[in-house]
């Protein structure tokens, strides 16, 4: 393995270009669902010529046969695309993107994308960048490309809407809790000024989602989404939640049912999520929502 990480070959990782982005565009449409993250990135690099810091690229040394045989995105979290098979061109191109990031990253707060490369590419930069603090390494990838039929708003709940700053304080608390059983830390504890940007970013872009209504007699959000990621005609929704007083009474299934067709008519027409594949009662609700499963995701936290 180590070997076969440090060798010299004829794959490089190196900062995007201009004249990579055609060709990385192609592997990102080759799954936009699976790719939508780099898709987001060289999306935006096409549309402003500006190549963001984070995009890299695994290029031929040799334009034979094409120049770009990989993509990476490097920010906060790292995600790939690579060749999955076990032909010794594929085993080398994934060889040279890990010693590339060694070499050249910081390591990342995670690195999620489909099961098959996120799990290799961890198995070679893990002597560097490990040990992890979690390892997923079955997620379900899901999407939904119609509008699924409506379900009732429960009593005393509000319908489902866009957040405004005036929800604010409301939304973070929601937004915190659910970031803490997810992830397994306090954000505000840790990267709070981050954590609140990037929440108020999302807001004033329309991709915020809530519901209000009583809990204990106090108006509160019982159900939120965030739309954190488009990437041409996709949307992954995260950060999808309950309130624990409110759970068992049908919110998540008309959140859900409520919150794609609102997605697919103001952001991108194909609504996509990830989610743990032990969480039995999450993939139940989006199964009876009209989500499909599409893949499979992994995701190594550090």
């Amino acid at each position: 393995m180590t070997d076969s990480l440090l060798r010299r070959g004829q794959f490089s990782l190196a900062p995007a270009q201009r004249r990579d982005l055609d060709e990385a565009m192609a592997m990102c449409l080759a799954d936009p669902v699976a790719h939508v993250v780099p898709l987001m990135h060289v999306d935006a690099a096409m549309r402003t010529g500006a190549i963001p810091a984070g995009l890299w690229v695994v290029r031929r040394r040799s334009l034979r046969g094409g120049g770009v045989v990989g993509v990476v995105w490097a920010g906060a979290n790292l995600t790939a695309i690579l060749p999955t098979g076990e032909d010794d061109e594929s085993e080398e191109i994934r060889a040279q993107a890990a010693s590339g990031l060694v070499g050249r990253a910081t390591r990342p707060a995670a690195i999620v994308g489909s099961a098959d490369v996120t799990l290799d590419l961890w198995g070679r930069v893990e002597p560097w960048w490990g040990p992890a603090r979690e390892v997923r390494s079955r997620q379900v990838s899901m999407a939904i490309a119609r509008d699924p039929v409506p379900r009732p708003v429960p009593s005393g709940i509000e319908e489902l809407r866009p957040a405004t700053m005036d929800d604010y304080d409301l939304l973070l608390p929601a937004a915190v809790h659910m970031f803490i059983g997810e992830v397994g830390y306090d954000p505000m504890r840790h990267g709070r000024a981050a954590y609140e940007e990037r929440l108020q970013h999302l807001v004033r872009a329309g991709r915020s989602f809530i519901q209000l209504g009583d809990v204990d007699g106090k108006r509160d959000v019982v159900f939120k989404a965030e739309v954190g990621i488009v990437g041409g005609e996709v949307a992954q929704v995260q950060g999808v939640w309950v309130h624990p007083a409110m759970r068992g009474r049908g919110l998540a299934k008309a959140g859900m049912a409520a919150l794609v067709p609102m997605v697919r008519e103001r952001i991108a027409p194909t609504v996509s999520l990830y989610v743990n594949g032990f969480n039995a009662s999450a993939i139940a609700v989006y199964r009876a929502v009209g989500f499909r499963e599409v893949g499979t995701f992994a995701t190594v936290m550090f």
